[in-house]
């Protein structure tokens, strides 16, 4: 018998000698489910599937790594030296691609576009199309209309190629999991497809494809080339795909075509952490799987290996408000560990030096411990208040699959204005705002320089509104970056610190001691080679997959966990409650949470019997050891 197998609970084991077929397993955070699929590919090679017939597909390259060192592991103790393929869903069209491109037009030596390439080819043709104007000339009419952008378009690009050709946007109905299509007029329908034409024919010019391509042209290919489905049908006889619950509708399609003759198909995933829906990831795709696959059978995974019984059971009390959703419960068999810690601060800053004092308190980052701890958050723009508060008490961090807040483009271009308005000298910050328009930096020149206007600011705010002003830098974000909403947290970030300052010069010394402090943490944390006991700062899309000793969620509070952007859409909040249940998941043994403002509803849905209210408020005007260096002594 499979040495994994032995080590795997009964319903692991159920899962991995299940038949043949349709199968579905639900995998709740923590239960092992990348042991139980690659368990289940190693027992269909003993029953004499063979290997290089399994095809596995992942989401992640780490995924398919970590998947594929698994199961060479286990065919060392099988001795069969023949391997399945393993690889992502793009990895997978690729390959695909390299071998019918020509149907397509392409050349075997095609390039892949990234998010930026395929942005750059997108602005073109809405340059082209709409005019022919120079970037930065729009119409006010056009600076104000979010539907003549080029994130627009990309946005609906995108959208097509993900949603069978059609495009598609939810509204209410009677079925909340229902996704129909948009009655949009004519025009606006008219000028898309003409985008889109334009945008593909450019794509074909540089013999390339982008990432949404690499999914929906084989797709393509299957639909409408029998001999092409069939050649792919019969090359594997078994498929397997893991975090089911990330797909979205053509990668859906993509499956069906694969698995559809031999129909031997098993997914796994958690219905609770589909959190991905501006991927196109929908959790129908996964509470549908039945539905769509006759005769599945379907095995729960819901024993938690990983947290406290306290964690485990908050979190999947939050989890069963949700109206949708698999009929799991989350358990473990764990000892109780401590009660959530719950803290109300008196604002953004008073939150973050709870947490850095949390963190030094318990010494949770100290080499000595070896414990890992993370704080997690629902957008990037709060990472700045944390990072300000782990600079002052000298605690190392990094943040994951990301820029630290000042190395951010937008916050680095408004902190060059407001370098410039202190000292016109400054070469570096005139370099960096000539570069973004030498016109428009004329005009806010001669409106900071000394006695060339009646109209010169003088406070940090007034500095930064002119620099916004002079440069339409608003404009200039959504015509220019897919993600302008989160630049323009990052800014809207910047500005409320930038407002607790009368004076430009104490401003500006409090930014370069930061930055020095954050540049030093940064050189001794590479200087120590090993990276595991640095604090972790991380969206909690970021974190999934992830786990640590101790976990914070930080800004737990209404607009922000859940976002101000879902509170008017039920499907949206429940995405939102489900990344509360990602978040509180990542933890082993402590878990702490924090808010500021009004409490999320999340909160209140956790369980009393499973939380400790920290210290009363900290004053967040309380001057703290590490924060005196930034005083000017007299």
């Amino acid at each position: 018998m499979n040495n994994n197998i032995t080590k795997l609970n009964d319903a692991q084991k159920k899962a991995v000698e299940a038949p043949c077929g349709p199968l579905l397993i639900v995998a709740g955070a923590g239960t092992g489910k990348t042991r139980t699929l690659t368990s289940r590919i190693l027992h269909l090679m003993e029953r004499g599937t063979n290997p290089e017939r399994i095809c596995a597909i992942t989401f992640t390259n780490k995924a398919a790594e970590e998947m594929l060192n698994r199961v060479e592991s286990g065919e060392k103790r099988t001795g069969n030296r023949k391997k399945p393929y393993i690889g992502t869903f793009h990895s997978l069209g690729a390959r695909i691609l390299r071998r019918e491109c020509k149907l397509l037009g392409r050349e075997p030596n095609f390039a892949i576009f990234d998010d930026h390439d395929s942005f750059e080819i997108v602005k073109k043709a809405v340059k082209e199309i709409l005019g022919g104007r120079k970037a930065g000339d729009e119409t006010e009419k056009q600076k104000k209309d979010p539907k003549k952008s080029p994130a627009f378009f990309a946005q609906k690009i995108s959208e097509k190629k993900n949603f069978d050709g059609r495009l598609l946007r939810r509204r209410p109905s009677n079925d909340p999991l229902d996704a129909r299509l948009d009655g949009r007029d004519d025009k606006e329908g008219a000028l898309i497809e003409k985008i889109f034409t334009a945008y593909e024919t450019a794509l074909a010019k540089n013999n390339a494809f982008d990432f949404d391509d690499l999914i929906e042209k084989p797709t393509r290919l299957f639909a409408s080339r029998p001999a092409t489905l069939k050649k792919y049908q019969t090359m594997w006889d078994a498929i397997l795909v893991d975090e089911w619950q990330d797909i979205n509708p053509k990668q859906n399609e993509l499956i069906k075509f694969l698995a559809g003759g031999h129909r031997n198909l098993s997914v796994v995933g958690d219905d609770e952490q589909t959190i991905y829906s501006w991927r196109h990831a929908d959790v129908k795709m996964f509470l549908n799987f039945p539905k769509e696959w006759e005769g599945t059978q379907i095995e729960f995974l819901e024993e938690n290996y990983r947290s406290t019984k306290t964690i485990i059971n908050a979190a999947a009390t939050v989890a069963e408000n949700n109206r949708f959703r698999t009929p799991k419960r989350l358990w473990t068999a764990n000892r109780d560990g401590e009660l959530i810690s719950l803290f109300e601060g008196w604002g953004e800053n008073d939150e973050a030096a709870w947490i850095a004092e949390r963190i030094a308190e318990h010494g949770a980052w100290s080499m000595e411990h070896g414990a890992t701890t993370a704080i997690l958050y629902r957008t990037n723009a709060q990472s700045r208040a944390i990072e300000q508060a782990l600079i002052r008490r000298d605690i190392p961090y990094r943040i994951y699959g990301g820029l630290k807040f000042y190395e951010r483009r937008e916050v680095k271009d408004a902190v060059a204005a407001l370098r410039y308005a202190s000292n016109p000298l400054d070469e570096v910050s005139r370099e960096r705002l000539e570069k973004l328009s030498k016109r428009k930096f004329a005009a806010f020149q001669y409106q900071v320089s000394s006695g060339t206007s009646a109209i010169k600011p003088a406070k940090p705010p007034e500095i930064l509104n002119l620099f916004f002003q002079s440069y339409d830098y608003f404009a200039y974000l959504d015509e220019n970056f897919i993600n302008s909403d989160e630049r323009m947290e990052n800014i809207e970030e910047l500005m409320q610190f930038v407002s607790e300052f009368d004076e430009l010069t104490e401003l500006l010394e409090k930014l370069s001691l930061l930055q020095s402090t954050d540049d030093e943490n940064s050189n001794r944390e590479q200087g120590t080679g090993n990276r595991e006991n640095t604090i972790h700062l991380s969206t909690i899309h970021l974190a999934k997959g992830l786990e640590f000793d101790t976990v914070f969620i930080a800004g737990a509070a209404e607009g922000l966990l859940p976002h101000v952007r879902s509170l008017d859409d039920e499907n949206q909040l429940e995405e939102e409650r489900r990344l509360m249940y990602v978040a509180m998941t990542r933890a082993r043994k402590k878990l702490n949470i924090s808010f500021f403002g009004a409490a999320s509803r999340f909160i209140n849905e956790i369980p009393e019997e499973y939380v400790k209210l920290a210290n009363q408020k900290y004053n967040e005007n309380r001057l703290h050891p590490a924060d005196e260096e930034f005083i000017e002594l007299d």
